[in-house]
């Protein structure tokens, strides 16, 4: 089906201090001009989060009374992705959009419904990736041993099984929320992991783990209750650090898809939730307005690099930094095979290496691409 038919289009926005352009035709001529699309999501069947199926509408509302983004661009609206008769016809529907979208090469930013919707657009937010990630921003591991089913609460293992080579990165965990068995799991599969206490006492620590990731997938959950009364969890991330979070997504060069997700209008307080998840939504299209035209190859000129030699590696490791964006990065070598992978660190990474010591988050990595 065709965009035009996939889509339901915005109507009736009486405010739109924002500058967001709404489409309706959804021609080809149209779109190849955008910066950025926002799509909204409208399915939570498949759910324990009744309701959601309602946020875009809300988040919408919020997002268009706030102003512009820092730089100026063009942000299109393409309303809302049609509901399916059935869950699978939703998911096929999201799968399809996001596949005619990707052919601009522009950001795809989606906002409501929940959160297993990821699954349906991994194929695409992952592009032919060699080394794809994608970084979960959640309270709660959605992982559960004792069922197969399939939901919002349980979406990690059918997206490890369809994407086995995709590296899974978890932001502001609750150790609380999720069974040992959850993080055992994520161990066991040498994922990322930073939890929320890391999180909060140092929000640049996530930096790192979001850049890397194709796909970042935004649970309003994971914000506390104080700041976001319709997440219903007493701890969680304080709301600047969830704007920063969703600032360093939409800065990060590899990011091609951001999924919001998990808002409840029907739990929401004076439309608190609502007016946070559009400012969530807002800092990752500004963190894309913000972004420098990094070649991301890194043999070229604009690329600073530093080797370092460690006992445990055989070989110098080197370190990349942005003459652009002053970003890091390390090369990690992937066994005797002479391929590597270039992942992004914190400055604070490349002063530990200095001084012997290898970050957790790096071994992690090591010990995945052995086994791939």
């Amino acid at each position: 089906m065709s965009l035009q038919e996939l889509c339901v289009p915005v109507l009736g926005q009486s405010v739109n201090n924002a500058g967001i352009i709404t489409v309706s035709s959804y021609e080809d001529f149209d779109l190849v001009t955008a910066d950025a699309f926002v799509l909204g999501y409208l399915e939570d069947r498949n759910s324990n989060n009744g309701g959601a199926s309602e946020a875009a509408a809300a988040i919408r509302n919020a997002l268009y009374k706030l102003h512009s983004v820092s730089k100026s661009m063009r942000i299109y609206d393409l309303g809302d992705c049609k509901l399916g008769a059935t869950i699978a016809e939703s998911y096929a529907n999201l799968k399809d959009c996001v596949s005619q979208l990707m052919i601009y090469g522009k950001p795809i930013l989606i906002f409501g419904g929940t959160q297993e919707a990821v699954c349906a657009v991994a194929d695409h937010g992952f592009h032919r990736i060699a080394y794809p990630a994608v970084c979960f921003v959640d309270a709660r591991v959605d992982w559960e041993s004792e069922t197969t089913d399939f939901s919002n609460t349980n979406y990690l293992s059918r997206l490890h099984l369809e994407h086995p080579r995709a590296r899974v990165l978890h932001v502001a965990s609750q150790e609380y929320l999720s069974s040992r068995e959850a993080f055992l799991w994520l161990n066991e599969h040498n994922f990322g992991l930073l939890r929320l206490g890391e999180c909060n006492s140092s929000v640049s620590l996530a930096e790192p783990l979001i850049r890397d990731a194709q796909i970042v997938s935004f649970d309003m959950g994971s914000v506390r209750y104080s700041d976001n009364p319709a997440g219903q969890n007493v701890n969680g991330l304080y709301s600047e650090f969830a704007c920063q979070c969703a600032w360093y997504a939409g800065y990060s060069p590899r990011m091609n898809l951001f999924c919001l997700s998990e808002y409840n209008p029907s739990n929401d307080m004076d439309s608190i939730s609502a007016q946070l998840s559009a400012q969530v939504l807002w800092h990752a299209l500004d963190g894309i307005s913000q972004r420098k035209n990094e070649t991301m190859d890194f043999e070229d000129e604009t690329y600073q690099k530093r080797y370092l030699k460690h006992p445990m590696f055989p070989q110098d490791i080197c370190f990349y930094q942005s003459l652009v964006s002053q970003t890091m990065w390390v090369e990690i070598p992937i066994g005797t095979t002479g391929k590597k992978r270039i992942v992004p660190c914190h400055s604070t990474d490349y002063e530990q290496f200095r001084n012997g010591i290898v970050p957790e988050l790096w071994m992690t990595e090591f010990r995945r691409l052995a086994t791939l």
